[in-house]
């Protein structure tokens, strides 16, 4: 089954994104996720490089945002096991190694979630150098598990997204997602979504955004900006 014709609209591009497919359905916010996701486990993987192990104040804010960076992981990928895999199953059988792959591709990520959390609690309560490395080796299989998902998603997923789920649909499925968030879970979201972005990206969703948004954006953006220099050093 292949959804009604929609018009295509235009797609962002940011560092990191293996593509970006046209179709009807406007992609920014899943490039926003990943983008943030290829950007943060960067940084944590120098941030946790250089920190002195008498500086707890700053491991156990690194930790926090890690778990941030998780809860944000996890509702990405929960919301594509449970809403975006099953109608492209049903929609797309002539693409199930694809879906099982992409699938499988997040049950892959769970193992280095799991090591990557286990590392950064034992790494903020006794920091050592082999708890560093330990952690380190986590972080970064993390993201490369992660990122070759991701580029994967870009390439294959995304398309068969366009083809198959309707603009309508995916508002939908939009909505889910930010009540699961919760109001302060949402502006964190949109903190997080938004920062450090190129200047072209950033020109695009002002043109494009809701003047509701930009004046939540405008609001969170400067503390946010403000946590993550003390963050990153």
């Amino acid at each position: 089954m292949r959804v009604a014709a929609h018009p295509d609209v235009p797609q962002i591009m940011l560092p990191g994104q293996a593509a970006a497919a046209p179709g009807p359905i406007d992609m920014t916010n899943m490039y926003l996720a990943h983008y943030g996701f290829r950007r943060d486990l960067g940084r944590l993987l120098a941030a946790v490089g250089r920190v002195g192990h008498g500086d707890r104040k700053r491991i156990s804010a690194l930790r926090e945002h890690f778990t941030w960076v998780l809860f944000a992981l996890h509702h990405h990928h929960t919301s594509e096991d449970e809403m975006i895999w099953p109608r492209l199953r049903e929609r797309a059988p002539k693409a199930i190694e694809t879906i099982d792959a992409l699938e499988a591709e997040h049950e892959a990520c769970d193992r280095w979630i799991r090591e990557s959390r286990d590392a950064f609690e034992a790494f903020d309560a006794g920091p050592s150098e082999p708890g560093r490395e330990r952690l380190m080796t986590a972080l970064r299989s993390l993201a490369d598990t992660l990122g070759a998902h991701l580029a994967h998603e870009e390439t294959d997923g995304i398309p068969l997204m366009m083809a198959h789920i309707t603009p309508e649909e995916d508002a939908r499925m939009h909505q889910v997602i930010l009540k699961r968030y919760g109001p302060s879970g949402v502006l964190k979201l949109l903190g997080w979504i938004t920062f450090d972005l190129p200047p072209e990206v950033e020109a695009h969703l002002r043109r494009t955004s809701p003047s509701r948004l930009r004046l939540l954006s405008s609001l969170v953006k400067r503390r946010y900006r403000r946590r993550m220099a003390y963050l990153w050093g």
